[in-house]
């Protein structure tokens, strides 16, 4: 079946997982009406993408917090957005950038809303909860399936009121493995400590091999594990509404420094239950292929899936069938990054109810 676009509200958030990418800001800048409808980006940015801008003839210098607040409301407006930016670097004993960031944030008007981990550095929570305390938005806390079971052992330590918590159980790449654990998972999430307490659950993951690495050149079909893994557990007689979230972007780290990422070009199209993998070959080399006549044929591939479910309000699935069809430049790996993003929450959004 294919997935149309939805009006009004929806029954389940969506919770995208995203890098702090230029690309992956424009595919969400473009996303439709009803593919923002109840989603909450959460974004993970790393020290190298915490950067100010520097002064030119005609504009003063802009300060880190500040150019990330005006990039997140270019990107997303003043919609519920969450952060995780423990990974900022910092050159304070007492104060973390988180506090000017959410400072920042909170004179464009933002509904930004702090995310951290249990393990997260002390400076980070402390700079979290005063973010919090000021704003009263509460806090997405993310965990792994350890912590999720065992929540009756550290919520007591935790500084934050669960009905102030969006719990988010991320099963980062394991979700094959978690899957097999069958009824011993069900069990976990109908026993969850104070269930109906906290003031959501996401259960979240991916099934993306980081780069295609094993895959031949071609096309490829993978199972969207997580989301049918968050099928099967949210028809359980659960105490509480289980949300959804993804990692839209493949990796769940981000890729080591010195590394071409990207090589050779490969393409991720999501379907409403699987992904369809472009595997191409290097630029350089032996049986090497232009980048720009890989990425037509990407797309022209696209096009022709047989059970493609293209998207009339995506931007993404409108500017593939142009590239397909010759009208508009392939563009580069930024691009399909933007329409990877756009056409991977639009989708997204327009299969979970």
């Amino acid at each position: 079946m294919r997935p149309t676009q939805r009006r009004g509200p929806m029954v389940h958030r969506y919770v995208p997982i995203l890098r702090w990418k230029r690309g992956e800001r424009v595919g969400m800048r473009r996303l439709s009406v009803g593919g923002r409808r109840d989603v909450l980006p959460l974004f993970v940015c790393g020290a190298d993408r915490f950067v100010g801008r520097k002064a030119t003839k005609t504009r003063a210098a802009i300060q880190p917090a500040d150019a990330f607040a005006d990039e997140l409301r270019s990107t997303w407006g003043i919609d519920p957005v969450s952060l995780d930016a423990s990974a900022v670097a910092h050159g304070s004993a007492s104060h973390h950038p988180i506090i000017d960031i959410g400072s920042a944030a909170r004179a464009q008007g933002l509904t930004f809303i702090p995310a951290t981990r249990l393990d997260a550095p002390l400076l980070y929570q402390q700079g979290v909860s005063a973010v919090a305390a000021t704003d009263k938005r509460g806090v997405v806390l993310r965990v792994d399936l350890q912590q999720f079971t065992s929540a009756s052992a550290w919520i007591g330590a935790w500084p934050h009121a669960p009905g102030d918590t969006d719990l988010v159980v991320d099963f980062t790449n394991n979700v094959v493995t978690v899957a097999s654990l069958g009824s011993t998972l069900d069990a976990a999430f109908q026993t969850l400590h104070r269930a109906g307490d906290w003031r959501s659950v996401t259960m979240t993951g991916t099934s993306m091999p980081e780069n295609f690495s094993g895959f031949a050149a071609g096309l490829h079909t993978i199972s969207r594990s997580e989301l049918r893994l968050w099928q099967r557990l949210s028809s359980l007689a659960l105490p509480y509404r289980l949300d959804y979230g993804d990692y839209a972007t493949v990796p769940t780290v981000p890729p080591p420094s010195g590394i071409a990422w990207g090589f050779p070009i490969n393409a991720k199209y999501p379907l409403s239950d699987n992904f369809v993998v472009c595997r191409g070959v290097s630029t350089t080399g032996l049986g090497s292929v232009d980048m720009d006549v890989q990425l037509r044929g990407h797309a022209q591939s696209i096009r022709a899936y047989p059970v493609r479910g293209s998207l009339a309000h995506c931007w993404a699935d409108q500017q593939i069938d142009a590239i397909a069809a010759g009208s508009t430049e392939p563009g580069n790996l930024e691009t399909w990054v933007q329409l990877g993003i756009n056409r991977h929450v639009e989708v997204t959004r327009a299969t979970v109810p």
